[in-house]
């Protein structure tokens, strides 16, 4: 696949509309937002949660529009997929796709049930992976680029303020490093030490 066909959003910036037509992307970076419009005062609410493997619009593919809208979460890199050397049916990488799907909407729903402490700790850790610069996934070289705090209330259906006091709790646990230095140090880009237990 050439790096011409893939294609950059930044943070918070709409991937595609739901019900709009449009092509299936993975996503090679980053990380993405799944939302719904409620019928019938048309709002939007947390559907899914994408990540740096996952496909995103799928459903074009049968009903040639999407059924979501994708918002980024943090900046990423996407692709066409399936890519020109790949048929998009009867194709052992589909049905990987399909099963990786399922097994992140069954995570996803976790991430909304248990203690705030718990249901954040998951969140960072779905999100997390490892730099472009060095993608063995090696749990001490991972990274998160965390959404914003509204965003993590939503994935998690904690309030805003359960939120920031989990991240709080996390940075002073030593499970959250910020990334930068003295004054400068990131309140969204951190490093990730996993515990026991952790994906």
């Amino acid at each position: 696949m050439t790096r011409a066909r893939q294609r950059s959003v930044l943070r918070g910036q709409r991937i595609y509309a739901g019900n709009a037509r449009g092509t299936a992307w993975r996503v090679l970076s980053g990380s993405v937002r799944l939302d719904r419009e409620e019928q019938p005062n048309g709002e939007e609410s947390f559907a899914n949660l994408a990540v740096r493997g996952d496909v995103i619009g799928a459903e074009t593919l049968l009903f040639g529009k999407y059924s979501f809208t994708a918002t980024a979460l943090a900046d990423c890199v996407l692709a066409p997929w399936p890519d020109d050397r790949t048929p998009p049916a009867g194709d052992y990488s589909l049905l990987r796709t399909l099963a990786k799907a399922e097994r992140r909407a069954a995570e996803v729903i976790a991430l909304r049930c248990g203690q705030a402490a718990d249901r954040v700790r998951r969140l960072v850790m779905m999100l997390a992976q490892a730099p472009e610069q060095n993608p063995v996934n090696q749990p001490a070289d991972l990274q998160v680029v965390l959404p914003s705090r509204q965003d993590m209330a939503d994935i998690t259906a904690l309030t805003l303020e359960t939120v920031s006091r989990m991240v709080s709790q996390l940075r002073h646990a030593g499970l959250l490093e910020p990334l930068g230095q003295g004054k400068h140090s990131s309140q969204r880009n951190f490093s990730v030490r996993p515990i026991a237990g952790d994906p």
